[in-house]
């Protein structure tokens, strides 16, 4: 692989497809640390590097922005995996081919212990102090107060504490959090799981010039569904995945 001062992302050889890899983790999604990459995207990947008769090569972890607009300019060809809202700009929009969905994402509400309140629709969080993660979009927000911490901890631990009616987190993040990190079940830290808010679909983004291999791709992506090589690679990080299957949600 050639590194020099001014390359940002591996070159490619035109047998290979080079995916965005960002610097921000989003666990048990993608777990960056320093130049260390793991998770539940990163293995499907690379088990999805195995289906296809390209080579799939990840970037250098890089800004979020800046993977966007190296895929924009087709520097990147892939990007894995994200929900067809979150890159709703013209720009994006253009440039982009989207695969059928890989996974479900829930986002839930955590109450205080014992002060869950009735929820049926994101109208009924109108007027109430939730707990968010600063600089993070919630579908519904404009009817809450957020009341923003700077990670998904603090959110939890504000949630526990009562310092908000309740929190959003997504909740395969939070099965994966209370396996990994032990002060989640100290009683100090304690929380009531609530029902699920909202849902997104993420899928592989490929760049328009690659529209002739979304058919291999989905063929890909499905067989890695029908055989459950993505179940167990979800069951490594958290129980009950959400996989999508046979072409559906479940």
């Amino acid at each position: 692989m050639l590194v020099t001062g001014l390359l940002l992302v591996p070159i490619a050889r035109a047998d290979t497809l080079t995916y965005a890899v960002t610097d921000e983790s989003w666990a048990p999604y993608w777990i960056v640390e320093g130049a260390r990459v793991s998770g539940i995207l990163h293995e499907f990947m690379l088990a999805l590097d195995e289906r296809l008769p390209e080579s799939l090569l990840a970037s250098h972890p890089l800004p979020p922005l800046r993977t966007q607009k190296l895929f924009r300019e087709g520097q990147l060809q892939i990007e894995c995996c994200v929900s067809k809202s979150w890159r709703s700009d013209a720009e994006q929009v253009e440039v982009s081919a989207w695969t059928v969905p890989v996974l479900e994402t829930e986002e839930m509400l955590i109450f205080p212990p014992g002060k869950d309140f009735p929820y049926s629709h994101l109208e009924d969080l109108g007027g109430r102090a939730i707990a968010t993660v600063r600089g993070y979009g919630y579908a519904g927000s404009n009817h809450f107060q957020r009341n923003d911490g700077a990670d998904v901890q603090a959110l939890i631990y504000r949630v526990a504490q009562g310092r908000s009616e309740a929190g959003i987190l997504d909740r395969l993040e939070w099965r994966y959090l209370q396996h990994v990190d032990g002060q989640l079940r100290g009683t100090r830290w304690q929380v009531e799981e609530g029902p699920t808010i909202h849902r997104s679909q993420l899928r592989l983004r490929l760049h328009r010039d690659r529209l002739g291999r979304l058919e291999a791709v989905n063929a890909a992506i499905r067989s890695l569904q029908n055989d459950g090589t993505l179940a167990r690679i979800v069951a490594k990080y958290a129980p009950q995945p959400h996989v999508v299957g046979q072409g559906e949600i479940r």
